[in-house]
């Protein structure tokens, strides 16, 4: 738990040269610094996308933003863990918000859309749309709309171990995708029985909310996540293009939009899955 004095977030304090790390004002606790993120409990992450922050030692921002009265942007950050939502009302006003930029907490490969029409709402007439109590991304109204990164899924070790809410809304929608005329998709979730939900990627294990499934064909996907949900799964990528993007990327898209988001982790091993589980699914006021 961090606190701001003016727009400077305050991550450590000091009495003299001693550390404190916790603060009180009256009997409400203003700043506490025992509590240990995600990626802090759990490393070895390539990519780490959230609206919660993931490290402590992170100094970056969660998300850019554009406002539709003027289409200025501006980066928001962190306050207490959690997006820095007042920050973002007071910038974006009783308009719109949309995310041009999800920053990754590990590294330098951010998801961006630079084209208006294809960004993800986060501010819907002055107020930040929510699910589950916690603020999301919910998919531009083309439903063509994503993000592409320079992640390379294909690097690294080949069995990796991704984390991922959302939500589908009632829309088809895809997880992962590259722009390449390639079959490079995870996660495909419509109305039809087509059985390839995955083309390029080999999953080893799926688990939805917590118990382990096997998903049949991309309506029975659908299904499973017409509500909140947190996917877990463990995948060797095998991208022809070799990047990741949330959303379907091809040179001629097929309405394959991307997920509602809150939270995409990609970890370089698959150690602790259910401890790490359990943690999302805390953070995230129990999903399931």
């Amino acid at each position: 738990m961090a606190i701001k004095l003016g727009n400077i977030i305050i991550n450590k304090a000091y009495l003299g040269g001693v550390e404190i790390k916790k603060l009180y004002l009256g009997a409400n606790v203003i700043f506490d610094n025992t509590f240990t993120p995600f990626l802090n409990q759990f490393p070895n992450a390539s990519l780490g996308l959230s609206l919660d922050r993931l490290d402590k030692n992170y100094t970056g921002s969660a998300i850019r933003v554009r406002r539709s009265s003027d289409n200025t942007e501006l980066d928001i950050g962190f306050v207490n863990g959690v997006l820095d939502i007042a920050s973002l009302l007071d910038f974006v006003g009783s308009e719109n918000g949309f995310t041009s930029i999800i920053y990754d907490q590990v590294g330098s490969n951010n998801m961006v859309q630079n084209t208006a029409s294809l960004q993800g709402q986060i501010v819907s007439n002055g107020s930040v749309i929510l699910k589950g109590g916690k603020p999301c991304i919910l998919r531009s109204s083309d439903n063509d709309g994503g993000y592409l990164s320079t992640y390379a899924p294909n690097d690294g070790v080949t069995v990796k171990g991704m984390f991922y809410v959302g939500d589908n809304e009632l829309k088809t929608g895809i997880i992962f995708g590259s722009r390449s005329g390639n079959s490079d998709y995870g996660f495909v979730a419509n109305s039809t029985t087509n059985i390839f939900v995955d083309d390029r990627p080999k999953i080893l294990l799926t688990k939805l909310n917590g118990s382990t499934t096997t998903i049949a064909n991309r309506n029975e996907a659908f299904t499973l996540t017409n509500n909140q949900f947190l996917l877990y799964r463990e995948i060797i990528f095998r991208f022809d293009n070799n990047v990741l993007g949330l959303g379907y990327f091809r040179d001629n898209p097929s309405n394959l939009g991307m997920f509602t988001f809150q939270e995409l982790v990609i970890f370089e091993n698959t150690d602790d899955a259910v401890a790490k589980e359990n943690n999302i699914n805390s953070r995230y006021n129990n999903i399931y």
